[in-house]
């Protein structure tokens, strides 16, 4: 399986991971997918988008999909869920979007990149189906998610995913 992350780069705020990060991101998350989701693990390629706003975008949006006129640090966009398709070619799980000046802020004292690497991971998980909408899911979600922030921020920081 081959997963693939397609950061933007052309909108308002560039990518605030190091500029060799996306291989390394993918890796984790390559990795990481057969035990989050296992329904995924025989799709050939998968791909997600990552996109970074600033405060101002990130209310609009949040105040259009979730009626919420605040900024908040992430938001996925799910394409795929479990048993809903099983397109040809490459499997667009759908889109994650940070506003990282609102991660820093939300996850404060927390290291800018590990702030960022947990609301990557929270979106990703998202877009898997994950959700934290009673006690014992948000407790599944959040330990999962700590562990994958975990990988995520050795992978870009020393080169390392384990």
């Amino acid at each position: 399986m081959k997963l693939c992350i397609k950061i933007d780069s052309e909108g308002n705020l560039p990518s605030p991971f190091p500029a060799d990060a996306a291989g390394k991101l993918e890796s984790v998350f390559e990795a990481e997918l057969p035990l989050l989701c296992r329904e995924l693990e025989n799709h050939a390629e998968i791909e997600f988008s990552v996109s970074f706003l600033d405060r101002a975008e990130m209310r609009d949006i949040n105040k259009q999909y979730r009626g919420f006129d605040e900024p908040t640090d992430v938001l996925a966009f799910p394409l795929w869920e479990k048993g809903d398709f099983t397109p040809f070619g490459v499997l667009p799980l759908g889109d994650v979007v940070i506003c990282p000046e609102e991660a820093g802020r939300e996850h404060a004292p927390m290291p800018r990149l590990e702030a960022l690497c947990l609301v990557l991971a929270h979106g990703f998980l998202h877009l898997l189906g994950w959700d934290h909408d009673t006690p014992e899911k948000e407790d599944n979600m959040w330990e999962r998610q700590e562990l994958l922030k975990s990988k995520l921020l050795n992978a870009v920081e020393r080169g390392d995913p384990a």
